[in-house]
């Protein structure tokens, strides 16, 4: 058996049942029985396939994150518009003081901390994420 990562536990489970509706046997191997601490980590999950299936398995891995993607697209709360401008924001060092305690408590290393703001072309209206 060979295996698919997805990215987390829904998202693997969305994509068995995708397996399952094309007749493709799957199981997931997920953190409580992969690697020692990977899934806890990294949030990963493995979804295993026979080898002869892997390569329709990775079509439609495809397909799906696809479809994921278009069925998540972010919308104007004010006007239902999915025209919009995404700005990243690097939030100061004071804003991230508690994030850089917690995590040299956890000694798990972290990166910056961005938050995004959503412009709507159409209306103009302004939020964060």
């Amino acid at each position: 058996m060979k295996g698919i990562t997805c990215n987390s536990a829904i998202e693997a489970e969305g994509f068995r049942t995708v397996l399952q509706e094309a007749g493709i046997e799957s199981t997931i191997y997920d953190e409580t029985n992969s690697k020692v601490a990977r899934g806890i980590l990294d949030r990963t999950v493995d979804v295993l396939v026979k080898e002869e299936d892997m390569e329709q398995a990775k079509q439609l891995y495809q397909k799906f994150l696809n479809e994921q993607e278009k069925a998540f697209k972010p919308w104007c709360p004010k006007c239902g518009s999915e025209n919009l401008t995404v700005e990243k924001q690097q939030n100061s060092t004071v804003r991230q003081l508690p994030r850089i305690l917690a995590t040299a408590l956890m000694l798990i290393p972290f990166g910056t901390c961005k938050t995004e703001k959503y412009v709507c072309n159409d209306c103009g209206h302004k939020w964060k994420r």
